[in-house]
């Protein structure tokens, strides 16, 4: 019998890796709601229950080639395609060596020039419009091989920018691949208040391309419809709409209480579904991997966050005279 992986041509290996990547990114996840809490962190939001689909995205991307428009709650992607758990934290307590912006923004805009990871708008949606103006000047330099990926919520595609950019690449058939994480709730607002049809992949037709709905909590059907899309995208055929249901395990933010809007029978239920649950068992269940060396990797992720930890609370703040550095005027 051929297994999932080897008929979508992975390997072991990159299993493996994409197993630790996903534990490590739970593991930043779980230590900077820790941080928020002791007053380390002033605003943390994070990707636990979305990492399927951000990792099973990294498989298919051409990493530090393509252009990747992220949205704030893509941290295990960060982790994906380079960033390191240091990285991150050092994003967070706003240190003077973090990567994104030299801690002068808040955490979730993730950025790094090198993997053409590009910084997003906090304003819900606006960065879709980022990703369509990369892809128009890939065309206006015959740029042909290179592609931008861009992410986002179910609600964002309420919002105007969306459509303005959504529509301009469906006119103009441009190479880029559109990424929805439906994970059910806009902050408190569920989907069926902010979305008037059960799948936003529906509205794709609009825009004239084709649109996807995936398992978001199955790497393996996330990275399929992926490697589809961005090799449409590549080979001139235009843009693509991935809608990757999915589930937010956390609030919406540390600023949130989202037992006001949702019950804990529901979150349990998909608890229930865990994206690393899921691979873990099929790795178990196929001989890949024992129960024990996933505990390993367990260990492995603490260890590795903890001394990152340790690391950027020893890092030194921005000084005060760079105050006015990267600024207009």
């Amino acid at each position: 019998m051929t297994l999932t992986h080897e008929q979508l041509d992975l390997t072991i290996e990159q299993l493996h890796e994409a197993l630790y990547g996903m534990i490590l990114a739970r593991t930043v996840d779980d230590r900077l709601w820790q941080l928020s809490r002791q007053g380390k962190a002033h605003f943390v939001i994070t990707s636990a229950g979305h990492e399927a689909t951000q990792f099973g995205f990294a498989w298919a991307m051409d990493v530090g080639h393509d252009y990747i428009v992220p949205y704030y709650r893509d941290m295990a992607l960060a982790l994906a395609i380079g960033q390191t758990s240091l990285d991150l934290l050092l994003h967070v307590m706003a240190k003077r060596d973090d990567p994104a912006s030299g801690g002068r923004q808040m955490f979730g805009h993730f950025s790094s020039h090198d993997l053409r990871f590009v910084g997003g708008s906090s304003s819900v949606g606006s960065h879709i419009v980022h990703a369509v103006g990369l892809a128009l000047g890939f065309r206006a330099k015959q740029d042909d091989d290179l592609v931008a990926v861009t992410f986002f919520g179910e609600g964002a595609t309420a919002e105007g920018a969306w459509h303005e950019g959504i529509n301009f690449a469906g006119i103009h058939q441009l190479p880029v691949v559109f990424v929805c994480e439906n994970n059910q709730y806009a902050i408190s607002i569920h989907a069926s208040k902010e979305v008037p049809v059960p799948d936003v992949a529906t509205k794709a037709e609009g825009y004239g391309m084709p649109g996807v709905v995936v398992d978001g909590n199955d790497i393996f059907a996330v990275y399929e419809a992926a490697r589809d899309a961005i090799n449409r995208a590549r080979s001139g055929e235009g843009p693509t709409l991935v809608e990757c249901k999915t589930y937010r395990l956390r609030p919406h933010s540390n600023a949130d209480d989202d037992s006001k809007y949702r019950s804990a029978e529901e979150v349990e239920s998909w608890r229930r579904q865990d994206p690393i649950l899921r691979l873990s068992k099929y790795m178990i269940e196929h001989n890949l991997l024992t129960q024990s060396a996933i505990d390993t990797l367990q260990q492995q992720a603490q260890d590795e966050v903890d001394q990152a930890t340790r690391e950027a609370e020893a890092a030194p703040n921005p000084p005060l005279d760079s105050l006015y550095d990267h600024l207009y005027g």
